[in-house]
């Protein structure tokens, strides 16, 4: 008799237990805590899988939908299963080891020169041309305020995400990213060369114009409805770019898609436009403008800002619609 009440008290706790809502998820980093985590095209059990996530993995969720959220890894969206993702505040996040070397110890101090000898000047430290474009190497990398392992942390990054890169500090770069100044560990931030987003030649002045507006605006925060450098949304920052260069377009993507001629994707060339579906739709739900070597320039609502994308990424392949080339 015993032993059949504690059978129904367990089935009951446990009935209990799966019946309790998971504590919603708020944008920001969050811990996969279950192994090989499904990451799929959609929110669904029929969606594709496009990657398998191990326990531990950190992830940028960007929309809580319930039984799934939209999060970003790898410099790509998609879904996770709520069930198994655990929020990460900055305050927790800053008692975990994170992928920043120990500080290089202070070199001995050089000898004084000589009475009568004129003191050499330093070399430049570095060389590099700035502002350019960076990429995370490492994943939830700190954005500190200030070139110190001590300095306030404004955000953590992952892997494949884009910032700009205003200048080198010692073993630091300093970056605009999220519409904040600060700081970055160089070991983990690969620097993209400049003449990657040089437009080509037969590109025609159109393209090479808006190109050069949509490049200045990396690293602008994304802001719904927003059409200057302030703020923008995809449509806005397509319109911004375009209407500094003499041509106005209509303000929404959908209404942008019947402007111009339409283009294969195999024949794209740099300046032209291209959408993307919202997910599980057939509704115009994004626009980019393609700079040439499969990339793509956009304000990203999982990035936060203005980035530059890779077109043949799983999530842009699966949600792509068509390519508009705009003529003066």
């Amino acid at each position: 008799m015993r032993k059949r009440i504690r059978i129904i008290v367990a089935a009951l706790v446990m009935a209990l237990l799966l019946a309790v809502p998971a504590l919603a998820l708020s944008p920001g980093t969050a811990r996969v805590t279950g192994e090989a985590l499904r990451f799929r095209a959609g929110p669904s059990l029929d969606a594709e899988v496009l990657g398998l996530a191990d326990k531990g993995t950190v992830v940028e969720i960007l929309e809580d939908l319930g039984e799934w959220c939209r999060v970003l890894w790898d410099g790509e969206e998609g879904y996770m299963s709520s069930r198994y993702l655990e929020q990460i505040t900055v305050n927790e996040a800053e008692n975990e080891d994170e992928p920043e070397p120990e500080p290089t110890p202070e070199p001995d101090p050089e000898p004084e020169p000589e009475p009568e000898q004129e003191e050499e000047k330093p070399a430049k430290e570095d060389e590099g041309e700035y502002p350019c474009t960076g990429v995370l190497t490492g994943n939830a990398v700190r954005f500190r305020a200030a070139p110190d392992l001590e300095a306030d942390v404004y955000d953590f990054f992952s892997t494949g995400r884009r910032v700009t890169v205003l200048g080198k500090e010692g073993d630091w770069y300093r970056v605009e990213a999220s519409g904040k100044t600060g700081y970055l560990y160089a070991q983990y931030v690969s620097i993209r060369e400049k003449q990657d987003y040089e437009p080509l030649p037969a590109a025609g002045d159109l393209a090479e114009s808006v190109i050069r507006f949509a490049e200045d605006s990396l690293g602008v925060p994304y802001s719904y409805g927003g059409t200057s450098p302030s703020g923008f949304d995809c449509s806005g920052l397509v319109y911004y770019c375009f209407l500094n260069s003499g041509v106005k377009l209509n303000r929404t993507a959908s209404g942008q898609y019947t402007q111009g001629v339409y283009v294969e994707k195999e024949d794209l060339e740099p300046g032209d436009l291209v959408f993307f579906v919202s997910p599980g739709t057939w509704s115009i739900g994004h626009v980019g403008i393609y700079i040439g070597d499969g990339e793509f320039i956009h304000a990203s609502t999982g990035s936060h800002e203005v980035v530059v994308s890779e077109l043949d990424g799983s999530y842009w392949t699966t949600n792509y619609y068509g390519a508009r080339r705009i003529t003066e």
